[in-house]
């Protein structure tokens, strides 16, 4: 795994915790989601896709919590010695105060332990999560010309990236 940058010490305003999650936090993930996500894109995901991706196999929640509330999360799936990023969201109020950057690391450090050689993750190339992600070493090594359709019907490509992990 590629060498990280921790957040810097003037966002630890508040203690993070990390821990797994399940189907009884759907209703703060959603409302999370409702949050993090602007609706032009289509990047959202409803309660029934939600429920339906953590009820698969080898499907992860990881919930961080901040200040008592649930301020971010992550969902992701192992399949064979890959794991799959699938979504990671944080509330507007609690960007950029190091809540990604723990929830990924946590989420990394997991897939070390259960054998993960190297994971993936797609994105719309303009989001601006990719600075968080080449912290972690995820590389570009794919594109979806016009995948997502933005406002005014603006395309934009989709990027997949990996990382791979030293287990």
């Amino acid at each position: 795994m590629a060498t990280r940058e921790s957040p810097s010490e003037d966002h630890g305003l508040f203690p993070i915790r990390i821990r797994l999650g399940d189907l009884a936090d759907l209703g703060d993930v959603m409302h999370v989601m409702e949050h993090a996500f602007p609706k032009t894109y289509g990047e959202g995901w409803n309660t029934h896709q939600c429920r339906s991706m953590l009820s698969l196999p080898n499907a992860k929640l990881l919930i961080a919590e901040c200040k008592n509330i649930i301020c971010g999360f992550l969902i992701s799936r192992q399949a064979a010695d890959e794991e799959e990023l699938l979504m990671l969201a944080v509330a507007p109020e609690f960007r950029s105060k190091g809540v990604g950057y723990h929830l990924l690391e946590h989420m990394l450090r997991l897939s070390v332990n259960n054998g993960v050689n190297a994971v993936f993750l797609e994105m719309r190339e303009d989001n601006p999560a990719k600075i968080l992600y080449s912290k972690f070493g995820f590389q570009k090594i794919g594109v979806r010309k016009a995948y997502y359709t933005g406002p005014d019907m603006q395309k934009f490509d989709a990027v997949t990236y990996k990382t791979t992990l030293s287990v």
